[in-house]
């Protein structure tokens, strides 16, 4: 075992998820999708957005946009009296699909706290798993 001071790059931490830290907003993303993209990374946990996730992230802050506004013009409506029109109707339709749609992609990226738990069943579960791969098995062990 050496002696002795131990140097910078023994210390380092090493991120044990890809990533390059937040990733500030692209240009292109107008105000809202641009907020959105900001709530969305900071319940994230650093370094978690990858270039993969930067590509769902994308996808998420423009479906949340659109929910945001069709949410805006349901009130107005309501606010109108007209919430029981077919337009009304139609619109919340809309709203409920593009809603369910951004209900996934924050799951597929792991930023609800529901996607981030093990159910108790699983780690039993887990727990039991063999330590080795199939790949990893030699043929005649």
């Amino acid at each position: 075992m050496p002696r002795g001071r131990k140097s910078a790059a023994s210390l380092s931490v090493v991120p044990l998820v890809p990533g390059q830290g937040r990733p500030e907003p692209p240009v292109d993303l107008d105000p809202l999708e641009q907020q959105v993209w900001r709530e969305v990374v900071d319940a994230l946990p650093g370094h978690w957005c990858d270039s993969a996730a930067r590509l769902i992230l994308r996808r998420l802050a423009a479906q949340a946009a659109v929910t945001e506004r069709q949410e805006a013009r349901l009130r107005q409506l309501r606010a109108d009296g007209h919430d029981d029109t077919e337009a009304a109707a139609e619109l919340a339709a809309a709203h409920g699909v593009i809603a369910k749609n951004v209900a996934q992609l924050l799951a597929q990226l792991r930023a609800t706290p529901r996607s981030r738990i093990v159910s108790r069943t699983a780690g039993s579960q887990v727990e039991q798993t063999p330590k080795l791969r199939p790949w990893e098995i030699k043929a005649g062990a």
